[in-house]
């Protein structure tokens, strides 16, 4: 039977591969797509989108029929190695911001257990980590050795012009319209961070639905306090 995962490790809406700017990820994002490779291991910086494509791996093997599952590692409390037993039944495995793990022996040996164990299932497995499987401080060589075995690629952050159509895609997705005025706006007093910008779009766009307003400067400055 497959393992019940809590709630908290659910999918989130929206995040799909539509929502996101490849920008200078476009190699990566259409090897993600294709979803052939058994492996594939993904790094960049903060705010780079990996955890959104891992995510968006899964809504695609959701819509494929297929039954996937997604582990954030570095948000999350209270995760346990036994957690990954059997995971080898999902179709795919996506384990997110591995370094947090590295260098426990009891979640290496569980990892590996758990490559090994995907891949004679015919499962498909994509991990995330904010650097290269070399530099990552791992004590288990043949875990180490396993994460050489799929692509890897680089995922680098977007820039501004890139993080304006981001803003304006977003509040399209949510049935709002943003002119290139208010999103200039936003990005010139707000942080950059991918993060920060979807969470602000959320609160927009609850704001907006709340007051039945449509996004003006104004309610973004009062919404926001800028």
């Amino acid at each position: 039977m497959p393992v019940q995962l809590p709630l908290s490790l659910s999918i989130r809406p929206r995040v799909d591969f539509s929502a996101f700017i490849a920008g200078r990820n476009g190699e990566a994002v259409s090897r993600l797509r294709g979803g052939s490779d058994p492996f594939l291991y993904l790094w960049g910086v903060s705010g780079s989108g990996k955890s959104h494509l891992l995510q968006a791996c899964c809504h695609q093997e959701q819509l494929e029929q297929g039954q996937p599952a997604y582990l954030p590692f570095k948000s999350e409390h209270g995760l346990e190695p036994a957690m990954l037993e059997g995971l080898e039944s999902f179709s795919l495995v996506c384990l997110d911001d591995l370094e947090a793990l590295a260098a426990r022996q009891d979640w290496e040996l569980a990892i590996f257990n758990l490559f090994n164990q995907l891949r004679e299932a015919g499962s498909r497995l994509i991990v995330s980590s904010d650097r290269p499987p070399a530099q990552l401080p791992l004590k288990l060589a043949d875990l180490a050795s396993r994460l050489t075995w799929g692509p890897c690629y680089q995922l680098f952050p977007l820039n501004d012009e890139e993080r304006l159509e981001l803003l304006i895609r977003s509040a399209e997705r949510r049935g709002m319209t943003m002119s290139v005025e208010i999103a200039n706006f936003l990005l010139q007093r707000t942080p950059r961070d991918i993060h920060y910008l979807t969470l602000l779009m959320e609160r927009l766009d609850q704001a907006s639905l709340a007051a039945q307003r449509r996004l003006t400067i104004p309610f973004v400055r009062e919404i926001l306090n800028l």
